[in-house]
């Protein structure tokens, strides 16, 4: 993957892992620990670590 493109889609991971807590907390479900998106080209997960998140393209 290239430099720039790796960028953009981390800025893109940053902003849906904050979105995706704002929804977490607003539904008082706890705190959220992983992000699975699933598209007609294959699958995304993210894990949430304290001071990690481990991206899994497959």
């Amino acid at each position: 993957m290239e430099i720039d493109l790796s960028e953009e889609v981390a800025a893109y991971v940053t902003s849906l892992i904050g979105k995706g807590k704002q929804v977490v907390e607003a539904l008082n479900e706890g705190t959220l620990k992983f992000i699975r998106l699933e598209t007609s080209k294959g699958e995304t997960m993210v894990a949430l670590e304290e001071n990690l998140i481990l991206i899994i393209l497959k």
